[in-house]
């Protein structure tokens, strides 16, 4: 798949690579890589995301590549720049949000570049996964290592570092590998400081997230003996803790930390006025399985979903599926 992907991308002069909307530390980190090493092969790279960078996420891209999409302004004729167009962490073109329409219009050759669970990718000219990766930065990291004699250039090298340490909960969840352990001593022998990554990724809270944690766990929702637990957020628990969508980032791991509870969700209610669930599973149960009834997606242990439902009903709708789901696989 990587020589695939090699070839792809030598045979384009102006990529543009997006990720997922609310872009995440594997996404962001896997596009400035990538970025890194088209440029230094002389090529022209755009990362644009949808709808900002988050500010944890801020400090891998010091040289200012990341530009947040504005489709009135400076982004109104981005489908007609590249050449090629690379979605990245993401295999279905509609988790681009606001981005999805100008996918649609371009001309350029299409493309994902993934580590997700799912069927075939379908919206694509071209499609590069490897669910057997831990991250999409493990997937770069194959890409540039043996293409890169000495060590990586440090944008490079944080970025890539500080997705694997994302998308593994800090090398917490069941997709650390000992090959993803490997390349993280790597980068760290490069220069790689892990305690200021973790620091830039997960101790930057403001108190308006502090206070919407807080408001949420008040509302938490027990099921199946309290082997299922849930928090929901409105988007009026925002607006009274003055919190933002970005505040939502890792609540869902609170419930998880209850002793006794094999599945967490955290239920909110999104920008674009659909209702989203986060599924997290401790080891047995498939929450990809559960998502995927809901057109959403991810890993086993670690998937998400929305729909186009009023927020109560949709909690329902998935307590239901989780219940079942819970039933099949704790045998």
């Amino acid at each position: 798949m990587l020589d695939r992907f090699a070839d792809f991308l030598d045979g384009h002069a102006k990529v543009l690579l997006t990720t997922h909307e609310n872009p995440d530390g594997d996404g962001v980190g896997a596009a400035v890589a990538l970025a890194a090493h088209l440029k230094e092969e002389g090529k022209e790279a755009r990362i644009v995301v949808a709808p900002v960078l988050p500010e944890n996420l801020r400090f891998l891209d010091p040289e200012g590549w990341i530009e947040a999409y504005d489709p009135a302004g400076a982004h109104a004729d981005l489908a007609a720049w590249p050449d090629a167009w690379l979605l990245i962490d993401a295999s279905e073109p509609h988790r681009m949000g606001a981005l999805y329409a100008a996918f649609e219009g371009t001309k350029a050759e299409r493309a994902c570049l993934d580590h997700h669970l799912k069927d075939a990718p379908h919206g694509f000219d071209d499609e590069f996964t490897d669910p057997t990766a831990s991250a999409s930065t493990e997937l770069v990291y194959d890409l540039v290592r043996p293409r890169i004699g000495g060590d990586l250039p440090p944008v490079m090298a944080q970025a890539l570092y500080a997705g694997m340490v994302s998308d593994t909960g800090n090398f917490r969840h069941s997709n650390t590998t000992p090959k993803i352990h490997q390349a993280a001593a790597d980068l760290i022998a490069q220069g790689v400081h892990p305690a200021r990554t973790y620091n830039a990724l997960y101790q930057t809270a403001t108190p308006a997230k502090l206070k919407l944690f807080g408001r949420a766990m008040g509302g938490l929702q027990m099921r199946d003996g309290g082997r299922f637990a849930y928090v929901a957020v409105t988007k009026a628990d925002l607006a009274a803790c003055g919190a933002t969508h970005e505040d939502l980032d890792e609540l869902v791991e609170e419930p998880r930390k209850l002793k006794g509870v094999e599945v967490a969700a955290l239920f909110s209610e999104a920008s674009d006025g659909r209702a989203k669930v986060s599924l997290r599973s401790r080891e047995k149960v498939d929450v990809n399985a559960v998502c995927r009834q809901f057109g959403g997606g991810g890993h086993r242990l670690a998937s998400g979903a929305k729909a186009s439902l009023p927020l109560e009903t949709f909690i329902a709708q998935v307590e239901t599926a989780v219940l079942a789901q819970m039933e099949r696989d704790m045998v």
